[in-house]
């Protein structure tokens, strides 16, 4: 968290796994060197750990601010929360989900799926995949699981685990994943997310 801050944007999210996928799609939209990645070690944690990075250096010299969370049950919740912990820290937060303020520096905030339904990281990557021939043999494993007697808390967390234990190399998390080339980033569900990353070039 206190390294320090050398780009002009920084995009602060949740875990390790959206470092390494947000990595993964930094370097194919061309701007691996563009962006500072700091994790906050989950939702509840923005509103501690980002008066912590509001403390490191070079954050003054920040152009452009960039939150990224889950929206998981609730997206108005979710970004209510950041607004709050944005004006706590002196920074103007944009109007809604998908848009950049015009303070100095701008912040912009991104409610994962896509700025408008409740879910998380793993929702949008799956989306990515929908296509693919293996979500037929995830779609009857689940489909089993979701009978048992004590079936998984969070169906879309089983979905993504199950896909990824069956690719040809397997991988134990999203980001792993994306790191394997196992989410489209060529697919349409990925657009609001990549049309709001391309405001920061």
């Amino acid at each position: 968290m206190t390294k320090p801050l050398t780009k002009a944007a920084l995009l602060a999210v949740e875990g390790t796994d959206e470092v390494i996928f947000f990595g993964e799609l930094f370097k194919y939209m061309g701007m691996a060197d563009m962006v500072d990645l700091r994790e906050v070690g989950g939702k509840d944690q923005f509103k501690i750990k980002m008066p912590v990075l509001q403390k490191t250096t070079g954050f003054t010299d920040l152009e452009t601010i960039v939150v990224v969370r889950d929206a998981d049950e609730s997206h108005e919740g979710a970004l209510e929360s950041i607004k709050g912990v944005l004006k706590k820290m002196g920074l103007q937060a944009p109007g809604k989900a998908g848009e950049f303020s015009r303070g100095t520096p701008r912040v912009g905030v991104f409610i994962m799926p896509d700025n408008a339904n409740n879910g998380m990281l793993e929702n949008l990557c799956l989306d990515t995949a929908a296509d693919e021939e293996a979500m037929r043999c995830v779609d009857q494993l689940v489909h089993c699981a979701q009978k048992l007697k004590k079936p998984p808390k969070n169906i879309y967390k089983a979905r993504v685990q199950a896909f990824l234990a069956i690719m040809p190399e397997i991988a134990n998390s999203v980001g792993r994943g994306a790191q394997k080339g196992y989410w489209n980033f060529d697919s349409v569900k990925l657009q609001p997310l990549i049309e709001f990353i391309n405001q920061l070039k």
